[in-house]
């Protein structure tokens, strides 16, 4: 097999420099980075990662750790939109990540907390707005380099801005006339950024004049399924409502689904709105008007963040505007009867 010595005298270095280059140690000129990585395709070298971890003390993995809460990640969209911007910026630094998915309980997950006792991976960005337990707590704890995306306590930190886009949500709902709204959500105090969207759809109505009191509420689970329950359950409360606000897409169009199979029309017979604008919102019909949290950049922004925070830079917590995206599900509310 290749070894180092062949990667030297083929890019013409040392075997130290190369052996610095492929650690990512910064003090060395891109003519000189490229020069190696060019001679480690050339010779077909394979780095012998345990063997440099043991060497360096770095392991070149970044932990993604996405709670399971009422389903895998695999199956949330948003989230791996999320995964797919923090692979993209680790793959950059020449980097892997290690994804972990712990259990929700009232105790941090046993093999969640192994693997971050091990030293497994150099630093972990986790998605941290569950109620009851922080995972990058534990990590800080434990000496682990960490950033947050989400709203649990770390002095690193990228979320987007749910108070003001759900706000902007029911300002433009509230726009159109509608005063009979139904709200499809998730149990109070299990989700802080849901928590927040849910603030900023109040006070919303309030600046409306609208009372928080008359919305119909039901809860789902993020799911397309749970949005088809949960807006037979709005109906069953008030037969009149004109819209209904979503805290996520994917249950706002389970609710378009189950309007349209029992024969209402989106918008002429009532105004469905999502907050995500995963890819599936613009593609149905009608398109959902929605609220644009850009997960792909959230995922860059704290792989970015975490990687200036391990070359010993202060990087500044990041919160995204979350624009609103107005599509086809959305017009004047019409008189009820």
């Amino acid at each position: 097999m290749p070894t180092l010595q062949d990667v030297a005298q083929k890019a013409g270095v040392s075997t130290a420099t190369v052996s610095k280059v492929l650690s990512n140690t910064p003090y060395f000129s891109e003519a000189t980075r490229e020069k190696v990585m060019k001679a480690v395709d050339d010779v077909g070298y394979i780095p012998n990662l345990a063997a440099r971890a043991l060497t360096t003390g770095k392991t070149n993995i970044i932990g993604v750790v996405f709670p399971y809460i009422y389903e895998t990640i695999f199956e949330d969209v948003t989230v791996m939109s999320m995964l797919r911007g923090i692979e993209s910026e680790c793959r950059k630094r020449n980097h892997s990540i290690l994804l972990s998915s712990p259990r929700i309980d009232e105790a941090l997950d046993t093999q969640f907390q192994m693997l971050v006792q091990s030293g497994y991976f150099d630093g972990m960005i986790s998605l941290d707005s569950i109620q009851q337990t922080s995972f990058s707590e534990f990590a800080q704890e434990n000496g682990i380099p960490s950033v947050v995306i989400g709203y649990h306590e770390s002095e690193h930190y990228v979320r987007c801005d749910d108070y003001v886009g759900s706000h902007d949500l029911m300002k433009h709902v509230v726009s159109l006339g509608h005063q009979h709204i139904g709200v499809i959500t998730i149990p109070d105090n299990t989700h802080i950024g849901i928590d927040q969207r849910m603030n900023g759809i109040y006070e919303a109505c309030r600046d409306a004049g609208i009372d928080v009191d008359t919305l119909s509420i039901a809860c789902g689970d993020f799911s397309i399924a749970s949005g088809q329950t949960a807006v037979k359950d709005l109906l069953e409360q008030n037969p009149n409502l004109t819209a209904i606000v979503s805290i996520n897409d994917r249950m706002a169009i389970g609710a378009i689904q189950h309007l349209q199979a029992i024969g209402k029309h989106i918008p002429d017979d009532i105004t469905v709105v999502g907050f995500d604008n995963i890819e599936l919102s613009q593609l149905i019909a009608p398109a959902l008007t929605t609220v644009d949290q850009r997960p792909i950049l959230q995922g860059q922004q704290a792989a970015q963040m975490l990687f200036n925070v391990l070359d010993k830079k202060s990087p500044e917590p990041v919160i995204l505007e979350a624009p609103l995206v107005i599509r086809d599900s959305t017009s004047t509310a019409k008189p009820t009867v």
